[in-house]
């Protein structure tokens, strides 16, 4: 299949390496030339997001926000003015649910399908599928949408209808950042009273409540504290501001369902310095 990927991130760039390898025809695009570079030898690479686009069957959009998925897909020369009828676009990228079904009805005149393909990362390494993919959108597209995604993902999931997708994930980041949060706030509260991490982290383990994720975050706070990696660093603020995001979908999400979202509000209050501060000792 011809695909065009627009979005070579820290996860899309991995995403369209593999769809690489799995014998698709790739055409890839990024705002920034180093990325585009990287991918010299491994595809086409596009000097614009239409021309990217140009002949491909599906294109993939792995960018940052609502803001930037609507420029790519929207935008002059953008995926709804490249694609021909029958091609589909997968937006990987988290946003609202609102933006997906808005774009959905400024493509159809152009005869090009939408499916939600949100990912979430289920290996630590990428140079074999590492993302488990919700798919939401009609069965006809969601198979056509397999053959592509299944080359990066260890599971792929047809959630549900359009938006669908999207939902899961919303819901899965919320309980990662809950959980990130708590087990910051268990060290804290554990230091304070004389226990080491090293021993809080052997009882979290042994009650099921250390979870991979919340493991890395907090090793790798005790292993180099602020200042120690300013790489690190650079890479925990900028998690930050994704945590923020996640959580602003969550709580509109739940408000749209009726939830009482005060945990969630509270939550995003405290990401930024979450990330950001040492990991406390006794």
């Amino acid at each position: 299949m011809k695909v065009a990927f627009v979005g070579l991130g820290s996860m899309g760039a991995p995403q369209a390496r593999l769809i690489a390898r799995g014998g698709h025809e790739l055409a890839v695009h990024d705002a920034f030339p180093a990325a585009r570079e990287a991918f010299l030898g491994i595809a086409r690479v596009a000097s614009s997001v239409g021309d990217a686009a140009r002949g491909a069957e599906c294109a993939c959009v792995c960018v940052r926000d609502d803001q930037q998925v609507n420029e790519v897909v929207l935008g002059e020369a953008g995926l709804s003015e490249a694609l021909a009828p029958g091609a589909l676009v997968l937006v990987h990228s988290t946003v609202e649910i609102a933006t997906l079904h808005q774009l959905r009805a400024k493509l159809e005149p152009h005869g090009i399908a939408l499916v939600d393909a949100p990912v979430s990362r289920t290996r630590r390494t990428d140079d074999e599928a590492f993302v488990y993919t919700m798919l939401g959108g009609e069965a006809g597209d969601v198979e056509r949408a397999r053959k592509v995604v299944g080359t990066f993902s260890t599971e792929v999931d047809h959630v549900g209808p359009l938006g669908a997708g999207m939902a899961a994930k919303i819901a899965n980041n919320l309980v990662t950042w809950i959980h990130l949060i708590v087990g910051s706030q268990a060290v804290a509260l554990a230091a304070h009273h004389g226990v080491p991490y090293e021993k809080l982290r052997r009882i979290l383990a042994a009650n099921g409540n250390l979870t991979p994720t919340v493991a890395a975050l907090l090793d790798g706070k005790h292993a180099f504290p602020p200042g120690a990696d300013p790489a690190r660093d650079q890479f925990l603020a900028s998690q930050a501001g994704i945590g923020e995001k996640d959580l602003d979908l969550a709580i509109g999400c739940g408000r749209a369902a009726a939830l009482q979202v005060a945990m969630m509000s509270e939550a995003r209050s405290l990401v930024r310095a979450m990330m950001s501060g040492p990991l406390p000792q006794p």
